[in-house]
Order: C-alpha cells, then sequence, then structure tokens
C-alpha cells in the first residue's frame, strides 16, 4: 500500500512539473494531437493504479461475518458506507476445499466451502496447518465431501462450462 502511495505521489508531482514547465503548453498548442495523446496517457496510468489501491482499502475495511445454521450459509458484508447480505442453502454448495497457499512469509492452510459461483465460495479458516483429520471432522460436521482445491479454479462461461461440474472423489485423485 505505501509502494502504491508513493507511486501516485510521484505521477501527481510528475503531472504538475509537467504542466509548468514552460514550454509545454506552446507544444500543446501548436500539436492538440501530441496534448491529447500526454491526457490519454495519463488517463491510463492514473486508473492503473487508482482501480488497485481501491479494491486494496476495501478489502482492508470489509468485514465478513458468516453463520451456518439450520441448513442455511448467511453472510454479511460490510465495507466504509455500504453493507450487502445474503443466505444460500448449505445444499448449494459443492463441497469444502482444503487449500494451502506458499509464499515468501510460509503456508496458510485454508478451508473453503465452494460453491459453482466462485463469489458465494465462503472461507471458513485459515490456519498454519490443518490436518487431514480435521477437515474431514468439517466435512461431517457440515455434511460435505472434501474436494480437490483445483477444483476453486475452473473456467466457466454462463451456462457453458468448460470443465465438468461434478467432481470425482478425494481418494481418486
Amino acid at each position: 500500500m505505501p509502494a502504491a502511495i508513493a507511486a501516485a505521489a510521484a505521477l501527481l508531482i510528475g503531472l504538475l512539473d509537467a504542466v509548468k514547465a514552460p514550454g509545454a503548453w506552446d507544444l500543446m498548442a501548436r500539436q492538440p494531437a501530441v496534448g491529447l495523446e500526454i491526457l490519454v496517457a495519463m488517463a491510463f496510468v492514473t486508473f492503473l493504479l487508482i482501480l488497485p489501491i481501491k479494491r486494496l482499502c476495501d478489502r482492508l475495511v470489509m468485514r465478513r461475518t458468516v453463520r451456518i445454521d439450520n441448513g442455511m450459509v448467511s453472510v454479511k458484508e460490510r465495507w466504509h458506507l455500504r453493507s450487502s447480505t445474503w443466505d444460500e442453502p448449505l445444499s448449494n454448495y459443492s463441497g469444502l476445499v482444503h487449500h494451502v497457499r506458499a509464499s515468501l512469509s510460509g503456508t496458510r492452510h485454508e478451508l473453503i466451502l465452494a460453491h459453482p459461483k466462485r463469489h458465494k465460495s465462503v472461507l471458513l479458516s485459515v490456519a498454519p496447518s490443518l490436518s487431514q483429520n480435521e477437515v474431514a471432522r468439517v466435512a461431517a460436521l457440515l455434511g460435505h465431501r472434501e474436494i480437490p482445491a483445483r477444483e476453486l479454479y475452473r473456467v466457466g462461461l454462463g451456462s457453458w462450462r468448460l470443465a465438468p461440474h461434478s467432481w470425482r472423489e478425494a481418494a481418486h485423485a
């Protein structure tokens, strides 16, 4: 986040210096196409900087509450000035995914209740490690089976899917 803010500040300073340069306005008056190109380029770079910063800020301030009760998954999400609530029957979920993420800072294990519509998948747990017994216990509590993590990355296009919707048993993966 600090690097993005520093890049945005550098862009703004460069833009102000360019506008205050003595020959900048004369050049744009003589060649309006150059001025238009510069304007479009600055708008594009600003868009490339602002969009990730906005998404990052939204992710930092978002709070999500998940409740699984009586066969329903209820999710309440809160941001700065808005909130969203939705419910989905537990039976609509495809299964439980044990997903391991690796980065320079180490690995983290995630338990995700996977839904065919990716935006309705729910992160249930994040831990430094999870045993297979813990995953099996949560899957049994939810009444779902464990499915392979690669199923999170299947691509679908509307009603036509590039990958089959049915998952093989985790034991055969």
